[in-house]
């Protein structure tokens, strides 16, 4: 059986759901005739989460300190000694949009300057040499020919590109999010680190075999941004769903009484319920919407959303009757909470490229899905599915709609499908044991184009010797 090995960060059972596709991968590839072999950081963090696959074997590695994280997670204990979580959470979570802007003078400017370096390529730097080492120490001993990375962080592209360099595996860069400076979800650099940054991603894009995207717009994007490579090397793979996850957990959504609206994630990079709760309240105003019809769940990371704190947006619209808030939870519980829901919600704001774990999630609970978004990726496997709506997120009263036919649905009985959504068979393209195959298919593919290349080389230059690096094809 031919081995690849997976690098990534994030990897059960630490919670960050970062570690799901990569998992998803390594439980299905043995059925495709490829042996799986992970690479991720140690997590002395890691709870409860997805269990890992027993028959994988997983190596982790720690990551050096890094000066910010060291600095965040002092400040995080003064603030808990000093019972300032909130305020603490509250300076943390600034508003997507002020984080993209630039400080013209001062201290501040200087802060962010040095700042900018320690970010490049993200704050897991502190992995990217640990990883490498153990990764061609892996490569060398266990024989094996092929490399997936998968990012964010991006780091773990960089991890990808040193071990491609110096051992000529093949290699496919896995994009969970875009990495372009036209798309960064964090505070941009300066001159110097965006340029540094942009040479990083062209290395990336050139030297990876293979580059996937989890959305069409997100691999078309990427054709644009580099003209001048090979646009068979971006493909598309969406991420997706596991049946399995959903085994023993209670179907129990009720077709009568309340309509749950339920969001599960965190509020971040620009994701914010303002004008859905905004959209929610005038409803109730006008009369459309009576207060008992309706209830509206938080979970996760939810406490601020743009710099601004959900409890007072909450309050502010005298919705505490109907919004309540619940803290981060494992991962099967919160797949519990989506099977009780109505209706889930699914912001893409800022994100048009955007298809997140939480849309896989909710095709397979069966709920009915909002997107609040941009009409964007989402909107159109909605639009494919028929399992939901898009609304603009700027349109307040294409919100109000939303909400109500969401509503009209979820009563209709439409919400209820089957005792086991997951088994849909409109959605079966999302269900990672198809994608995992689809993976199978671009590994081997890789093979094939590597066989047919050294039979051209041989037939013109029979001395024809790798470079220092591993003759790493360009």
């Amino acid at each position: 059986m031919k081995k690849v090995l997976i690098v990534t960060y994030y990897y059960p059972p630490s919670p960050p759901v970062g570690g799901v596709r990569p998992s998803k991968f390594a439980r299905f590839l043995s059925e495709f005739g490829w042996e799986p072999i992970v690479l991720a950081v140690a997590d002395p963090t890691a709870t409860e989460a997805l269990t890992p696959n027993a028959n994988v074997e997983v190596y982790r590695v720690p990551e050096w300190p890094h000066p910010l994280k060291t600095y965040y997670r002092i400040m995080e204990q003064r603030a808990q000694k000093r019972g300032r979580v909130e305020e603490f959470m509250l300076q943390m979570s600034p508003r997507y949009v002020v984080a993209m802007s630039r400080p013209k003078r001062g201290i501040a400017r200087v802060k962010r300057w040095l700042v900018s370096f320690m970010r490049l390529p993200d704050e897991e730097l502190g992995w990217l040499i640990p990883a490498i080492l153990k990764g061609i120490k892996l490569i060398r001993e266990k024989k094996i020919t092929h490399l997936v990375t998968t990012a964010p962080p991006f780091t773990s592209q960089l991890v990808g590109l040193a071990i491609k360099r110096f051992t000529g595996v093949r290699w496919v860069a896995d994009f969970r999010d875009p990495w372009s400076l036209r798309d960064k979800y964090t505070a941009s650099g300066n001159r110097i680190t965006d340029a540094l940054e942009l040479r990083l991603i062209r290395s990336v894009m050139k030297f990876a075999d293979i580059v996937l995207s989890v959305s069409s717009p997100m691999t078309e994007q990427l054709k644009k941004e580099h003209p001048d490579l090979d646009p068979d090397k971006f493909v598309t793979l969406t991420n997706g769903f596991d049946p399995s996850d959903f085994a023993s957990l209670q179907h129990s959504r009720p077709m009568s009484g309340q309509t749950l609206f339920s969001y599960i994630g965190e509020f971040a990079y620009g994701r914010t319920p303002a004008t859905f709760l905004r959209a929610l309240k005038s409803l109730i105003d006008d009369g459309t919407l009576n207060r008992a019809e309706v209830r509206v769940k938080f979970v996760g990371t939810v406490a601020f959303a743009e710099g601004q704190s959900v409890t007072e947006m909450v309050r502010s619209l005298g919705l505490e009757e109907i919004v309540s808030m619940e803290p981060l939870v494992p991962r099967r519980q919160a797949l519990q909470r989506a099977l009780e829901s109505q209706v889930l919600l699914v912001l893409t704001e800022q994100h048009s490229f955007a298809l997140t774990f939480k849309l896989f999630d909710a095709l397979a609970a069966g709920a009915t899905i909002l997107n609040i978004g941009s009409k964007g990726a989402v909107a159109d496997v909605l639009a494919k599915t028929g399992r939901g709506i898009a609304v603009e997120h700027t349109n307040v009263a294409e919100i109000r709609n939303g909400i109500l036919e969401c509503i009209k649905r979820s009563r209709s009985g439409e919400g209820q499908r089957s005792p086991e959504p997951w088994n849909d068979p409109s959605i079966q393209a999302f269900n990672f044991q198809c994608l995992t195959r689809e993976l199978a298919k671009i590994l081997n593919g890789l093979d094939e184009k590597t066989s047919g290349l050294d039979r051209r080389e041989g037939a013109t230059d029979a001395n024809a010797k790798p470079d220092g690096l591993g003759g790493a094809v360009a």
